[in-house]
């Protein structure tokens, strides 16, 4: 056989591995193919406040939000994160709305969020949640960046890993290039918050807020002049001194046909340390 065959072999064999052990990605878990990663704090941490609707206008979905750099140019399959539920009471969801931002750096001490490139409404029925950790006391916190900077220490157990598979029009990222997930959850009857991280990787995350808006001009509606904007995520105020930056936990895969160049690329690695 030559070594060309070889080396395709290699890769056929790859790709049925990682199919196989992913479970196709509908369910991502650690050590699954992934472009990038950040994992959820399981004991400990915060859930930010992200909920679609809460920008400027109703419809729009400026949650939270959070960077990635792409070291591979590849579309993105899936998107996994993590969150849970205030007081571990669970609300009816909805739509979930994902958009990606380009990198603005005009100001180099805050990078954020600058024109959207890509957004998708994921619909009901379009994405699978199941409770990944339950703590055996109450371990994980609360935190509403917004209004009056609402948090609650230790008031819920549980994680719910989120997992959007097969998303239609699926957008591309470049190598080399910063961009940031936006993730806002339609939700009723209670509050949902997106999981944050043990540590902070390239930028932190941002949410969507405005100055004063929960003071003086708690009404925002009829007050437009006020000017929303990204504001730096840190723990809350009077939590600690000083405030510490904050990452939130998510996952993207690539489509199949990046998984087997990849693995093609692996498969030649692997063949030259043979040799």
């Amino acid at each position: 056989m030559s070594k060309a065959h070889t080396v395709l072999r290699d890769a056929v064999v790859i790709v049925v591995m990682l199919v196989i052990g992913g479970a196709t990605f509908a369910d991502w878990k650690v050590g699954d193919p992934a472009l990038y990663y950040q994992l959820p704090t399981y004991s400990g941490g915060w859930d930010v406040y992200s909920e679609w609707g809460t920008g400027p206008l109703a419809n729009e979905g400026y949650g939270a939000a959070d960077d990635w750099t792409a070291t591979t140019t590849a579309h993105i399959k899936d998107i996994h994160f993590w969150g849970s539920w205030k007081n571990d009471v669970v609300g009816v969801t909805g739509k979930i709305l994902i958009q990606i931002f380009s990198n603005d750096t005009s100001d180099p001490a805050f990078p954020r969020p600058d024109e959207l490139l890509w957004s998708n409404v994921i619909n009901e029925g379009q994405y699978t949640k199941q409770i990944v950790y339950t703590g055996a006391t109450k371990n994980q916190s609360w935190y509403d960046p917004r209004q009056t900077d609402e948090w609650i220490l230790n008031e819920h157990k549980k994680i719910y890993q989120y997992n959007i598979p097969n998303i239609a029009n699926s957008f591309l990222q470049q190598a080399g290039h910063t961009y940031w997930l936006e993730i806002s959850m339609d939700f009723q009857g209670c509050d949902w918050g997106w999981k944050t991280t043990p540590s902070v990787s390239g930028n932190s995350a941002v949410f969507w807020d405005s100055y004063e808006t929960w003071g003086p001009h708690c009404y925002w509606w009829r007050h437009p002049e006020i000017e929303w904007k990204w504001t730096q995520l840190k723990t809350p105020l009077h939590y600690c001194d000083p405030r510490v930056p904050q990452d939130l936990a998510f996952v993207i895969t690539p489509e199949p046909a990046t998984l087997f160049l990849l693995a093609i690329g692996a498969a030649a690695a692997l063949r030259k340390r043979s040799r």
